[in-house]
């Protein structure tokens, strides 16, 4: 009777083992996974905006958004009021930069003009859209030495 058991469970596991393997090889191969359209409208929608040390948005976080709406308008992008979109900051990264939202979301030519205009700014680092980063292939990369055939 102990060795029915013992059988049973080996086979079980044997199974386990197996299917496991074979869907551990699926999951890492294949075409990357589509880009849901929410992400893509979460790209022209939210950006980060990293000020320089020391400036003003720097220090004061409550700042970010106003400057940011100045550099919209700045950049032309405004309602038939004069008015930018609402810009809403979300949060302070642990690197130092923010995250903020506009309120409509601009198309891809907007959101790479109010870019422009922001990276343009004297005490901003850097700016760009807030989109998921993933692990690509990397350069490729050339061998030193001799060629061995």
């Amino acid at each position: 009777m102990h060795l029915l058991h013992h059988d049973i469970a080996r086979r079980f596991g044997a199974a386990f083992f197996a299917s496991a393997v074979l869907l551990s090889g699926c999951a890492m191969g294949g075409d990357p996974p589509a880009t849901p359209s929410s992400e893509v409208s979460a790209m022209q929608q939210r950006f980060i905006v990293r000020y320089t040390p020391g400036s003003a948005p720097e220090r004061d976080p409550a700042l970010v958004a106003d400057r940011i709406a100045e550099s919209a308008r700045g950049a032309g992008l405004v309602d038939a009021k004069g008015m930018p979109g609402k810009v809403t900051w979300l949060r302070r990264l642990a690197v130092g930069a923010d995250v903020v939202s506009i309120d409509p979301e601009l198309d891809a030519a907007q959101a790479q003009q109010l870019l422009d205009a922001l990276n343009a700014e004297s005490d901003v680092e850097y700016a760009e859209p807030d989109s998921r980063m993933t692990i690509g292939p990397g350069p490729e990369m050339r061998m030193r030495g001799p060629a061995v055939d």
